[in-house]
């Protein structure tokens, strides 16, 4: 890295198989152990300055605190420093860029890595409560769980791009057919020799909705695996070239733009910086690895990343947006596939490799590394010509983002030594200071809706809003009762409504019956679905 003191190389990378069961490892402790004995298999090196550990909920999951010590207790590694970073699901990539700068400044000669999480120790709606302690108190109060403050996200991001009504279940079920063919073919992927076929997205009885419009086969799994990586001053065949993080607001309501996530593409211009990437398209023997724990995740990351414009990233990974629904070959895309222009995801990503959460950003940056050195655990998805790597982590819903580049030591490609460095605050727009109890009565727009099917108090479908009401925003339920089978956020997409506040304190909204009789309105939208 320029101007970044001493370089950084990776000595080695251990990966466990990620496992859906439960049943492989007896503790956390043994999940840390697979991996670091098989980090141990490909280095030389076996002494450590420090120890980094990422770990993301050890005390919700194995009731556990001050796990770093313990970590290091049960490595052998008894006397050296052990320190753990946690930054929600982009924990493990933390863990990296810390133990990096500890080499860079000259703290340490070698530093072990190592990242997980064993979540099978809970049942799925434990774990989503668990998890979505990640949230916002503000959004947690309307049933915000994870998929759902990405589906809102998504509703936009689809809206942008007119991905409507049917377009948005084709792209979405191709997006998880294109993760689980290159899955099924990873030994150690959570969900190997487990392709979903296309009808499977169409299953009601089985693909249950989370959040409109995701669905659980557009969500990550929960699931049990560790990375680990040795760090080292020394020259090896991979160094680190660029490191790049940033935060953004904790509640959506706060943001500029719901489509995108400004912190990754804060953490992105650092990093390019970083490597002196002018033009990140222009690299050639460019791989990534970048955080899909949701289906439409893959899309946005991808433009986020300045990797493809936003009205290309759907056909760049399944093919045109509109039209019937076709199961494309990854392995023979010409742009995201390994023999494309940029290969992307060619582990299955989060959605078929597996999340787990503490783990993954360190799974993705060991998953790089794997291509640079041709040894990547599905040889088909090997990239043709891959020299550098690029892993993008996210933590929360947006808000703790960490992006990495690595590459082959003797790689030979231009250095931007000019380029400016990338302001370092990211100023959020600014909104009215008027309490919302002020604003009941006021009538409000309609920015984003989703329909929480699950979230982490277990209650019925919330229909949920993201309203303007000039320079703020606000969270509201729906006030009206919905016709049962009605698509209730179609019907709301872009409407006026009016912000109510309640005797019990709650946000509410009620559509403009000057515009639209509401019952007329959901009986319209259901007439049009049901003639599709």
């Amino acid at each position: 890295m320029r101007g970044a003191g001493r370089e950084v190389y990776i000595a080695g990378v251990g990966l466990t198989k990620v496992d859906l069961t439960g049943k492989v490892f007896g503790s956390v402790f043994d999940l840390f152990q697979d991996a670091y004995q098989r980090a141990l298999e490909g280095s030389t090196i076996r002494s450590f300055d420090a120890i980094q550990v990422g770990i993301m909920d050890s005390e919700e999951f194995e009731n556990r605190a001050n796990i770093a010590a313990k970590i290091a207790d049960r490595l052998r590694l008894v006397g050296v420093p052990a320190v753990r970073s946690e930054t929600a699901s982009s924990t493990g990539a933390a863990a990296f860029h810390e133990a990096c700068y500890k080499i860079r400044a000259g703290a340490a000669e070698n530093v072990l890595v190592i990242a997980g999480e064993r979540m099978k120790t809970v049942t799925t709606r434990e774990a989503t409560q668990i998890m979505s302690k990640t949230v916002d108190p503000v959004e947690r109060r309307f049933g915000f769980t994870m998929p759902a403050l990405i589906a809102l996200m998504t509703q936009v991001f689809f809206e942008e791009r007119r991905i409507r009504g049917p377009a948005v279940a084709d792209v979405l079920s191709r997006l998880m057919h294109r993760a689980h063919a290159l899955g099924a073919d990873n030994p150690l992927a959570a969900f190997t020799v487990r392709p979903e076929p296309l009808a499977a997205y169409f299953d009601e009885t089985r693909n249950l909705p989370v959040a409109t419009p995701l669905h659980r086969k557009d969500c990550s799994p929960i699931c049990d695996g560790a990375a680990a990586i040795v760090l080292t001053s020394t020259p090896h065949a991979v160094r680190v070239a660029g490191l790049g993080a940033a935060t953004d607001t904790s509640s959506l309501l706060d943001r500029g733009e719901l489509s995108c996530m400004e912190a990754t593409r804060r953490a992105a211009e650092f990093a390019y910086h970083g490597a002196g990437i002018a033009d990140i398209r222009r690299v050639e023997g460019l791989v990534a690895e970048v955080h899909d724990a949701f289906n439409s995740l893959l899309p946005i990351d991808l433009v986020d990343l300045g990797l493809f414009d936003p009205d290309d990233a759907v056909d760049a990974l399944v093919g045109p947006a509109r039209g019937e629904a076709e199961a494309s070959d990854p392995y023979a895309n010409p742009l995201t596939g390994p023999r494309g222009r940029i290969p992307v995801n060619l582990s299955g990503g989060l959605k078929s490799r597996g999340h787990p959460v503490g783990g993954t950003g360190l799974f993705q940056i060991a998953e790089v590394y794997l291509q640079l050195m041709g040894r990547f655990p599905n040889p088909s998805a090997q990239a043709a010509d891959a020299r550098i790597g690029l892993a993008q982590s996210i933590g929360g819903p947006g808000n703790n983002v960490y992006v990495t580049l690595i590459e082959l030591a003797q790689n030979r490609r231009e250095v931007q030594t000019h380029l400016p460095v990338p302001p370092r605050y990211l100023r959020p727009p600014d909104q009215s200071n008027v309490p919302a109890s002020k604003l009941h009565g006021r009538r409000a727009r309609v920015e984003a809706a989703t329909t929480i099917h699950v979230s982490a108090t277990g209650s019925a479908p919330i229909h949920v809003a993201m309203l303007s009401i000039g320079d703020r925003r606000v969270f509201a339920k729906l006030d009206t009762p919905a016709e049962p089978g009605i698509d209730v956020v179609t019907a709301l997409a872009g409407q006026h409504a009016r912000f109510l506040i309640k005797g019990d304190g709650d946000h509410y909204f009620q559509l403009v019956r000057d515009r639209w009789d509401v019952p007329s309105l959901f009986r319209t939208i259901r007439d049009r679905v049901l003639a599709r």
